[in-house]
């Protein structure tokens, strides 16, 4: 794994380092210290069965297999159903809006948020966090608008939509304010609880495009030949995480599994499934990024 942020590697390292420090990294059994086979590990909310609780319209990593209905899937999903299976419980998966998943945490709905959510500094402050995925922001515009685009500040006086309280809609915003400090038009930002919801409102001309993660940004411009992804406008230094509240229980058991489904290939597996690059998996100890 090469070219990785060192902000983002102190980060997930402070935060590997705080859950080795609730309990011996490495060491006991699958279900931990004070959990058992039949319940699973210590901090699980009901004994027997991993909530986990996602945002969906962000295919590949959570998304009904319908499309708007059936089963919910994804790499993540299926990466969180993997680590219930090695503990031996049942994953249960809880769909809400992404604003809403932190609290989830908080109030003891959600074991675990694995839901392409980032890693970083404000989410550390009341979460524990593994690296999973590497991304970044990126663009996907009509293809007269791509057309045009070059350079970040192309983008200025464009109308892109973003998903609400999520890093890409905070580097839009961020961008814009460059934009109007190099004497050009503010990006307008429209929030959207999914970015793809965005999509009609681009082919009707109302918006010039989204912004999202590498990872959907890539599944859009495949999906759609009317729609452009542009590379390299933000950095691709970011990562995805698996969350547990703060000091959870939870957390030292959650680390744990996620290093053996690095380790013995399952989640660079299911990142082939889903068209993912394998290479953008992290390793899941203080070396990761």
């Amino acid at each position: 794994m090469q070219n990785r942020s060192k902000t983002l590697g102190a980060l997930a390292a402070a935060s590997l380092l705080g859950l080795c420090g609730l309990t011996a990294c490495g060491s006991g059994d699958a279900a931990g210290a004070d959990g058992d086979a039949a319940s699973g590990p210590a901090g699980l909310s009901a004994p027997g069965v991993l909530n986990l609780c996602v945002a969906l319209s962000y295919e590949p990593l959570e998304y009904y297999e319908n499309g708007t209905s059936g089963e919910v899937i994804g790499w993540d999903v299926d990466g969180a159903r993997a680590l219930g299976d090695l503990w031996g419980v049942e994953t249960k998966v809880n769909v809400m809006n992404f604003d809403g998943l932190i609290p989830g945490l908080q109030s003891g709905k959600c074991d675990l948020v694995w839901s392409g959510m980032y890693v970083n500094e404000d989410r550390l402050q009341v979460t524990d966090a593994v690296p999973v995925l590497r991304t970044g922001t990126e663009v996907v515009l009509t293809e007269e608008v791509a057309a045009e685009v070059d350079e970040p500040l192309d983008l200025c006086g464009l109308s892109l939509a973003a998903q609400t309280a999520t890093e890409d809609e905070a580097h839009v915003k961020a961008l814009s304010a460059e934009c109007v400090e190099a004497g050009r038009p503010e990006i307008g930002v429209t929030g959207y609880p999914g970015s793809v919801d965005a999509i009609p409102a681009i082919r009707s001309g109302k918006l010039d495009g989204l912004a999202d993660t590498t990872v959907l940004a890539a599944t859009i411009g495949a999906k759609n030949d009317d729609l452009v992804p542009i590379h390299g406008l933000f950095p691709a230094d970011y990562w995805f995480g698996a969350f547990t509240d703060k000091g959870s229980e939870l957390s030292p058991a959650v680390e744990k599994g996620l290093h053996e489904l690095i380790e013995n290939g399952t989640l660079e597996k299911l990142a082939e499934e889903y068209g993912l690059n394998p290479e953008d998996v992290a390793e899941v100890d203080t070396k990761a990024i």
